[in-house]
C-alpha cells in the first residue's frame, strides 16, 4: 500500500506550485464579480418574492442572468491573466487568443444563441482549462522573449520576430482548437449513445444522485465549477425524475449544499466555535455574510479547499453524506420529494420557505438535520488539520514544546492567496515541512569548542555548538534554523532543548570537579519568548553559580533593546555572563557597545580573515583599544593558522578561538580535554 504521509506530502507540494496558486489567485480575483452577480441575483429573488415585477426588477435579473453567463469567460480571463503575468509572455496577448478558442471548444455553434440557463454553461465551464492549455503552452513554445534583439536589426526582421511570437501561437492554438472540438463531436456521436444506454441507463436514479453530488465536490477541489460543468448530467437527472416521479435533484439545493460548494456554511460554524485560533475566526467571520448566499469561495481558496488533501474527504464526504439522508428522506415520504424550483443564492432555511410555499416543518427539520451532520463531520475533520501535530509529536521528538498553532502548515495555511508574494511564502512552508521531517529521522547534538588563554594556552571557558546527526551518523552545521525561523514554536522548541542539554554537560563537569563556564549561543526568542525564559530560569536552579554563559548577536538586540537590556542586567545579577558574538558582522555593532554591559567582545572571524593585509591589521587593531577603553575583554575567533596568532599575540589579545587551537568536537571528547587538563593543572580560579 502507498505511504499516505507520502502521498499527503506530495499533494500539499502540488498545492505549492507555481500554476495551481496562480489558479486559486485567479478565483479569488474575481470574488468582487460573484459578490455582485450574487446581490443581483438575491435582489431579483426578493422582487419576485414580492411580488415586484416593475421596469427595474426585470432590468436587475436580466442582469444577474447575463453576469451568470459571462462567468466562464470572466474565469478564463483571470487564469489567462495568473497564468502568464509572471512569464515573459505577454499576457494581453494570451488572453485575446484564448477567447476565441475558448468559443470554439465550447461550440462555435452557440454563439448566436440566447442566454439562457441551457445555452453554453456545460460546453464554457469545460473549455476553460484545454482552452488554458492550449494558449499557455503554445505561446511558451514560439513565445520566446525578444529583449536581446539589437537595435540594428532590419524591420522586417522585427516583423518576422514578432509574428513568431505572437502570430503564429495563435494561429496554431485555433486550427488546434479546431481539431479538437471536431474530435469531440465527432467521437460524441458515434460513441456516447451507446455508453449512455450501456451504463447510465443501467444505474439506479438514487445511485446517480449520490455519485452526482460527490463528483460536484470532486469537481470543486480541483478548481472547476461543479454545477456548470456537470450542467448536462443534472438535466437529465431533472427529466428522468420527472418521467418516473422520483425525487427531483432540486433537493439538492435545498439540503446537500447548505453555503455553497461542500456546504462550507458547516464548515464557517465549526470554524467560528472550534478554532482557537483569531485568525480563522477573523476569516470565517468575514466569509459568513457571503456564505449564507451560497458564495464559498472566500473559505475555499482562503484555507483552502481547493488542492488540500487534508481536507479533501470532509469536503466531499458533507454534501455526499447530506444527499443520502435527504434523498431517504423524501424516497421514503417524511419529506415532500418535489419542491419547487430555488435558486442558489437564496439562504438556508428561507429556501425552504419557498420551496414549498410556506413554512414546511419537516423541511426545515431535514435542513436542520444536514447543518447537524456537516458540522459533526467538519469538527473532525478541522480538528485533524489545525491540531494535526498533537497526534504525531513522536515523529519530531527533538521538539517538545513545539504548538500546533505553530506548525509548518499551521501558520500559512489561512493565507488567501494573494499573487505572487505568496509563492515565496508557500515554498517556505514546504521547505520547513520537509527540514522537520529530514531532522525526525536523526538527532540534534551539541558539539563543544574550547576558548583558550593566548598566554597560558589553558581552556578559559567553553562554546557549545549546535549540530545535526542525520540518519547515516553524519554531522550538520545547523543551516536549517534559518529555514524554521519563521515557525516561532518549532524554534522555541530547539531553544529549550540547547539550554536543557547544555546545563547537563555543565552539571556533569561540575560533578567531575571541571569548573568551566559553558557559553550558549541564542536566538532573539530569548528574549521575546515566555517559554524560552521559563526553560533558562529553569535551567538556572539545577546547576552550579558561574556555570552558564550567553553569546547573543546583533539580531538579539533589534526586537526591543530597552527590555533586552534590563534582561541582561537581571541574568548577570544570577551569575551568567554574556558575550556579544560576531562583531563587526552587523552594520550597528559599535553603536551597541556604549549601551551593553556584556563581558566579552568576540570579533567574528571575517575582520581577521585577511589581518595579514595593513589595513584590516589596523582595524583589528583599533576596536581592540576601544574594547580596552570600555573595559571589555576581547576573544578573537577564527585563529586557524600560526599568523593570526602570532599577530594577536603581538596587540595582547587574551582570549583566542579557532580550529588552530581545538576543532568543535563532541561531547565524551570534550569531557576527556577538560579532565585531563584539570588533572595536570589543577583547577582555574
Amino acid at each position: 500500500m502507498p505511504d499516505l504521509r507520502d502521498l499527503d506530502e506530495r499533494f500539499s507540494s502540488l498545492a505549492a506550485h507555481r500554476t495551481l496558486l496562480a489558479i486559486r489567485n485567479a478565483y479569488l480575483s474575481i470574488l468582487p464579480y460573484v459578490i455582485v452577480m450574487a446581490a443581483l441575483t438575491v435582489a431579483a429573488n426578493l422582487f419576485h418574492f414580492a411580488g415586484i415585477d416593475s421596469g427595474m426588477a426585470y432590468y436587475i435579473s436580466h442582469l444577474a442572468r447575463y453576469l451568470g453567463e459571462l462567468f466562464p469567460e470572466v474565469i478564463l480571463l483571470s487564469l489567462s491573466w495568473s497564468l502568464n503575468s509572471h512569464h515573459r509572455v505577454r499576457a494581453p496577448a494570451v488572453m485575446l487568443v484564448s477567447l476565441p478558442v475558448f468559443w470554439i471548444l465550447c461550440g462555435w455553434d452557440q454563439l448566436g444563441t440566447e442566454a439562457g440557463p441551457q445555452s453554453r454553461s456545460l460546453g464554457a465551464t469545460i473549455a476553460i482549462y484545454p482552452t488554458l492549455l492550449l494558449t499557455h503552452v503554445m505561446f511558451k513554445l514560439f513565445g520566446r522573449d525578444g529583449s536581446d534583439s539589437s537595435a540594428g536589426k532590419v524591420v522586417m526582421s522585427q516583423l518576422i520576430t514578432f509574428n513568431l511570437r505572437y502570430v503564429l501561437p495563435g494561429v496554431l492554438c485555433v486550427l488546434l482548437a479546431i481539431l479538437l472540438r471536431l474530435a469531440f463531436v465527432t467521437l460524441s456521436d458515434r460513441f456516447a449513445p451507446g455508453i449512455h444506454a450501456a451504463l447510465v441507463d443501467r444505474i439506479p436514479y438514487g445511485v446517480e444522485v449520490i455519485l452526482f453530488v460527490m463528483f460536484l465536490q470532486v469537481l470543486s477541489l480541483f478548481a472547476i465549477h461543479g454545477y456548470a460543468t456537470m450542467l448536462g448530467v443534472y438535466e437529465y437527472l431533472h427529466h428522468k425524475s420527472a418521467l418516473l416521479g422520483l425525487p427531483s435533484p432540486e433537493f439538492f439545493t435545498l439540503y446537500a449544499t447548505p453555503g455553497g460548494a461542500g456546504s462550507v456554511f458547516c464548515l464557517m460554524l465549526v470554524m467560528l466555535v472550534v478554532s482557537s485560533r483569531r485568525e480563522y475566526k477573523a476569516l470565517a467571520r468575514i466569509s459568513a455574510p457571503l456564505t449564507l448566499f451560497n458564495i464559498s469561495e472566500t473559505l475555499v481558496f482562503g484555507i483552502p479547499l481547493v488542492f488540500n488533501l487534508r481536507m479533501a474527504w470532509a469536503f466531499i464526504a458533507v454534501p455526499t453524506v447530506n444527499a443520502v439522508i435527504a434523498y431517504t428522506a423524501m424516497a421514503t415520504g417524511w419529506v415532500e420529494p418535489h419542491p419547487n424550483s430555488v435558486h442558489w443564492a437564496v439562504p438556508y432555511l428561507i429556501s425552504s420557505y419557498l420551496a414549498f410555499d410556506g413554512l414546511y416543518l419537516p423541511s426545515i427539520l431535514l435542513q436542520l438535520t444536514c447543518i447537524g451532520c456537516g458540522v459533526a463531520i467538519y469538527t473532525v475533520a478541522w480538528r485533524r488539520y489545525v491540531y494535526r501535530e498533537h497526534s504525531s509529536q513522536d515523529d519530531y521528538p527533538v521538539f517538545p514544546s513545539r504548538k500546533a498553532s505553530d506548525s509548518a502548515f499551521g501558520d500559512d495555511a489561512l493565507d488567501i492567496v494573494l499573487m505572487e508574494e505568496n509563492v515565496s511564502r508557500w515554498s517556505r512552508v514546504k521547505q520547513a515541512d520537509r527540514t522537520l521531517k529530514w531532522l525526525s529521522e536523526g538527532e540534534l547534538e551539541l558539539v563543544f569548542q574550547p576558548v583558550v588563554d593566548a598566554s597560558t594556552s589553558r581552556i578559559r571557558h567553553v562554546e557549545a555548538l549546535l549540530r545535526y546527526r542525520d540518519a547515516q551518523g553524519r554531522l550538520h552545521a545547523p543551516l536549517f534554523l534559518d529555514v524554521l525561523r519563521h515557525h516561532p514554536g518549532v524554534m522555541e522548541g530547539i531553544e529549550c532543548w540547547v539550554i536543557r542539554e547544555a546545563c547537563q554537560h555543565a552539571l556533569r563537569w561540575h560533578e567531575q570537579g571541571v569548573n568551566k563556564r559553558l557559553f550558549i549561543n541564542v536566538t532573539p526568542l530569548f528574549f521575546t519568548s515566555d517559554n524560552v525564559r521559563r526553560c533558562f530560569y529553569t535551567a538556572l536552579n539545577e546547576v552550579p553559580v558561574n556555570a552558564l554563559g550567553i553569546e547573543i548577536t546583533e539580531q538579539s538586540l533589534l526586537t526591543d533593546l530597552p527590555q533586552t537590556l534590563s534582561d541582561i542586567h537581571l541574568f548577570q545579577s544570577m551569575d551568567v555572563q554574556f558575550a556579544l558574538d560576531d562583531f563587526g558582522s552587523g552594520y550597528s555593532s559599535f553603536n551597541y557597545l556604549s549601551q551593553l554591559t556584556v563581558d566579552f567582545v568576540k570579533l567574528d572571524k571575517t575582520l581577521i580573515e585577511h589581518i595579514h593585509h595593513p589595513r584590516q591589521a589596523s582595524i583589528v587593531a583599533s576596536i581592540y583599544q576601544l574594547c580596552q577603553t570600555l573595559r571589555l575583554q576581547v576573544i578573537c575567533e577564527g585563529v586557524d593558522d600560526q599568523r593570526k596568532q602570532a599577530f594577536l599575540a603581538t596587540l595582547g589579545v587574551p582570549l583566542v578561538q579557532g580550529f588552530l587551537l581545538y576543532r568543535p568536537m563532541e561531547a565524551a571528547a570534550m569531557e576527556a580535554l577538560l579532565r585531563e587538563e584539570h588533572h595536570r593543572e589543577g583547577p582555574t580560579s
